[in-house]
């Protein structure tokens, strides 16, 4: 039998959240243009506006993820154990493991020292309870309103949305005993298990194709104000210029670069899986596309 965690307002503040950062991108990058537009310059302010935007994206998939894990929290008992579903992962607790059912309201107003991201009605993370120990919180209420599963070393604070028909569940399953033994495991999301999160390689290698790529984008921004309009862009075989634009054509480098490293990472993900080493060319290859625009970039502006 399945239980959906107990309806919470906990998906609602996290699309809040998330919709907070969404705006506030907004809101940053139409300053950006406007800034642009009234000023007719680009400056360090406008890199470091596009910057910001950019930080954000990691905070708002980690608000995407949490917010959907609260969306998606559920309970499933049977004679063997209770697994505890969410976001494409999987708790399993071994029903032989499992020593007391304690509703929190037992503990009374006791002080809980956690760990990781939580908002109201958003309860995941792990923490102290005292007088139970170490505890994982896989719930959508408050420790009050929890059922605390107790096994050897550790507690898991759950709240299934029908409490009493779960304990009648658990307790039907119990006296049955299992017919099959199970460890206390946790069976993570396919995304997480990937090998490249641990690739030290791959990260330096796509690190510094967005850093150099960033950094003379930073560069340009920072040298804009001070440019000559109309600069010398393109030289023949006997290094005089052929080719005059405005300086604001020098952002064509970082562009094409950025262009360069998007498909690259994009080709190389999609490689990675099979021909690892393909993949290290191709970032490789893109992050030294990087250091090559640079190089055009100082022998226009310099």
């Amino acid at each position: 039998m399945t239980w959906h965690a107990k309806l919470s307002s906990g998906g609602l503040w996290g699309l809040l959240f998330s919709g907070l950062v969404v705006a506030l991108d907004a809101w940053f990058l139409n300053l950006l243009l406007s800034h642009s537009i009234r000023t007719r310059q680009i400056s360090v302010f406008t890199f470091l506006l596009g910057l910001t935007v950019l930080l954000s994206i990691p905070l708002l998939l980690v608000l995407i993820y949490q917010t959907v894990s609260c969306l998606t929290l559920r309970y499933h008992i049977d004679r063997n154990g209770v697994t505890v579903h969410w976001a494409g992962n999987e708790l399993v607790i071994p029903i032989r493991d499992i020593q007391q059912v304690l509703p929190g309201s037992r503990l009374g107003g006791v002080i809980v020292r956690r760990r990781g991201l939580r908002w109201p009605g958003h309860e995941r993370g792990v923490g102290s309870v005292p007088g139970i120990g170490r505890t994982r919180f896989l719930a959508t209420r408050s420790l009050r309103q929890q059922l605390l599963l107790v096994t050897p070393g550790r507690a898991y604070g759950l709240s299934p949305n029908d409490v009493e028909s779960f304990l009648q569940a658990f307790e039907a399953r119990q006296a049955l005993g299992p017919n099959r033994l199970l460890e206390q495991e946790m069976h993570p999301a396919r995304w997480s298990t990937w090998k490249l999160w641990t690739d030290q390689t791959a990260w330096v290698l796509l690190g510094a194709g967005v850093i150099i790529n960033l950094a003379l984008f930073g560069y340009l921004c920072a040298r804009f104000p001070n440019l000559d309009t109309q600069l010398p862009l393109h030289f023949n075989s006997l290094g005089l210029a052929d080719r005059i634009g405005t300086k604001i054509e020098l952002f064509a480098l970082p562009i094409i670069g950025l262009i360069i490293l998007v498909m690259n990472a994009i080709v190389g993900l999609i490689l990675y899986k099979r021909e690892w080493a393909g993949s290290y060319l191709l970032w490789g290859s893109a992050a030294t596309a990087q250091a090559l625009f640079w190089l055009a970039t100082f022998s226009i502006v310099l």
